[in-house]
Order: C-alpha cells, then structure tokens, then sequence
C-alpha cells in the first residue's frame, strides 16, 4: 500500500513498529524491527525515484529535509519505544523476585510455624501421654478408670498423629495434595524439560501412611531422579513403590553407570532420610548397565 498507494500511510507502520517493539522473542524483535525501519525509509524513496522517473540516490540529494526528519522521527521513536520495553522487562523481572521472596517469607513462616507447634503442643501431649501411663501403671485396675485412661491415651496418640501430619504438610508444600499426584507432578515437569522418558508405578495403599512417611518417600524419590538426571546420562528411567511387609522403593535408569560409587551430598541426603526411620539403602552399578537405588523402609 506505501508503495502503490501512498498516503499517510506512516501511521500504521509507526503503530507496527510500536508493537514488534514489546515482543517476546529478541531475534523476532530484531528482524521485524529492521525490516520495518527499512520499509519507512525506502519504500516513499522508490515510490517518488519511479513515480518521477528519477534515480535513487537523486531522491535523496533533492529531498534532504524530508529524509532528516524521517529519521529525527524514527530516532526519537525508537528511542521512546524500546526505553519503555527496557522499563517493561525491569518491572517483570522485579515483580518475578518480589514473587520469589514472598514465595520464600511463606516457607520460613510455615517452616517456624511448624516448629513452634512440633516444640510446644507436640512435647505437651508426648508428656501427657506418659503421664497417662504412669497413672494407668498406679491406679487400682478398676474397670472404670482403666477405660478412661485408655481413652485419653487413644486420643492423645491420635492428637500426636494428627500433630505430626500438620507438621508435615506445613514444612513441606510440595505434598500437600497427595504423595502420587506430587510425583505424577515432578515427573510431568521433568518430562517436559528433558529427554529422559520416566515410567512409574506407586501403590496406593501409600496414601494410607503417615506424613512423616510419604514426605520421606518423595523428597528420596526426588533426590534419585535428580542423581540420575546429573550424573547418568540415562534416557529412560523406572521408578516402582511396592507395599508388602516392607515397603519397597526403586529408582532405576539405563545410564552409563559406575565402577566405584562416590557418594555425593544427593546420595548422603537419602541414606540420612532413609536411616532416619530404620530404613535400608543399597545401590546396584556396573559401568555401562545404569543405577539402580533399593530402598526398604519399615512398616
């Protein structure tokens, strides 16, 4: 339409300069951009050059003013358009850190909320409970009595359980919908973000576990799966939960394996979690046969 038609049709290629300007994409932004500027330029220049029937070059030596102020007005224009876009991307980019640290003042609070409770209410009731105890070993064995005391020791053991649930969920967010769908989550992200293809298979019956349990199972999972990702070069990974008189966990890949096993702080950090409630860790390797990490944990 500049070209052919003419006009004032400058408006409208302004307005597109001001929209490639914001974006995404720097190399669209740089493409677009050039190739704009150079349709406001040259596309008027061949316009009078053919409509005059004179030479290129002779457009410009003739019409010096108007091609100095169509590059004032391209200057001043850029200049505006791609400060503002600087001001957008510094606006996002602090908004994005201001996320991330209230992301972060949240799980301090949780963490510290969690703490208070596990160290104040959670110690009350522990006492309470062997308090109850000493009591139920002194008292005459009325039935009675004993009734009332076992009562109050099932609700105070219920108290304790659902105290260390509370705790769980405060400390650690990333369960707080469920063990399977947090790890259905992980592996989806990661799925997306590599080429590693991960297939799992978790027992249900897992839900059925204490907190202190499935946080345990998945933060073990999670350093497995980020132990292999770094160091296996693997591309397909098998993770199974089984429930038998154990429960039994195995992160299992095809990478190139080991000769000697140099346990880093990811494999440090499982058997510290594991260890924390009797469990037992064993790995198998063979240099170019993949990893495999068993995992036992009492019931």
């Amino acid at each position: 339409m500049k070209f052919f038609v003419g006009g004032y049709i400058e408006i409208y290629l302004y307005i597109i300069l001001f929209n490639i300007a914001f974006l995404s994409n720097r190399k669209a932004v740089k493409y677009l951009y050039t190739l704009n500027v150079l349709v406001i330029i040259f596309v008027p220049v061949f316009r009078i050059a053919s409509l005059e029937g004179v030479g290129f070059l002779q457009v410009f030596i003739e019409n010096p003013l108007d091609i100095f102020m169509i590059l004032v007005l391209l200057f001043f224009s850029t200049t505006t358009m791609f400060s503002y876009r600087a001001l957008i991307i510094e606006k996002n980019k602090v908004e994005k850190l201001n996320k991330e640290i209230e992301e972060l003042a949240i799980t301090k609070e949780r963490n510290r909320v969690a703490q208070e409770i596990h160290d104040n209410l959670g110690h009350n009731l522990v006492a309470l409970n062997m308090n109850l105890d000493v009591v139920g070993n002194m008292v005459d064995k009325e039935d009675e009595i004993e009734e009332i005391i076992i009562k109050c020791q099932r609700l105070t053991k219920d108290s304790m359980e659902n105290l260390r649930r509370a705790v769980y969920a405060l400390k650690d967010k990333d369960i707080s919908q469920g063990l399977i769908k947090s790890i259905a989550k992980l592996i989806h992200n990661i799925d997306h973000n590599s080429n590693i293809d991960i297939n799992y298979n978790i027992d249900d019956k897992i839900e059925e576990y204490p907190t202190e349990y499935t946080n345990i199972i998945y933060s073990t999972l999670k350093e497995g799966i980020t132990n292999s990702i770094k160091h296996s070069n693997c591309s397909e990974m098998k993770i199974y939960v089984e429930i038998g008189e154990q429960i039994y966990m195995t992160v299992k890949d095809n990478g190139i394996g080991c000769e000697e096993i140099v346990k880093g702080n990811g494999l440090i950090g499982i058997e510290e979690r594991v260890n924390k409630i009797g469990g037992q860790v064993s790995y198998i390797t063979k240099k170019g046969k993949g990893f495999i990490i068993d995992i036992k944990l009492p019931l």
